[in-house]
């Protein structure tokens, strides 16, 4: 296992869409791709990792919620291929923030409760729906997998003042 490089803003493959993957040309590599964003996910105390936050031209991620909110949950984990969000419900504006922009926080719209279709770990397609920080976390990958950041979805009045912490930010990035 490893702790992999987690790719920062700016990078351009943070802004590509990533077309869907073949699982069964994708299957061999999983396991160890999985137990790899797995790591590096718990390393850098995240909820979730796209692929393309990896470096990787994949549509898939990995996502890591608590099952309870009782301190020390176990975890429980979500592997997404080739998700597509099939219907949204509620909104509720809350803060969020990305890997891919460490230490910058934005308050965000999202839907409170979807609904997920996708491909699992096993090659199995599911629909789950989801609320609370599953839909959140659910409708942050997906957006990372179709090119988009949560800074996108910041009301258009507070941008400036967002690239300019970007900006004192970035120099502390790796």
């Amino acid at each position: 296992m490893a702790v992999l490089h987690v790719t920062k803003y700016g990078d351009p493959i943070l802004r590509q869409k990533l077309k869907p993957v073949n699982y069964s040309e994708l299957a061999p590599r999983l396991p160890q791709l999985l137990k790899d964003m797995e790591e590096t996910c718990l390393a850098v105390h995240g909820v979730g990792l796209a692929a393309n936050q990896i470096g990787l031209d994949l549509r898939m991620a990995l996502i890591l919620i608590p099952v309870s909110d009782e301190e020390n949950a176990p975890l429980k984990r979500y592997v997404i291929i080739n998700p597509e969000i099939i219907a949204k419900q509620g909104e509720k504006l809350e803060e969020e923030g990305c890997l891919s922009l460490p230490g910058l926080w934005a308050e965000v719209k999202r839907a409170t409760d979807v609904t997920l279709k996708y491909v699992d770990e096993h090659g199995k397609e599911q629909v789950k729906r989801a609320r609370g920080l599953l839909a959140k976390a659910f409708q942050h990958e997906v957006d990372h997998l179709d090119g988009k950041l949560f800074i996108d979805l910041v009301n258009p009045t507070l941008k400036p003042e967002v690239k300019k912490v970007i900006k004192k930010l970035r120099p502390k990035w790796d």
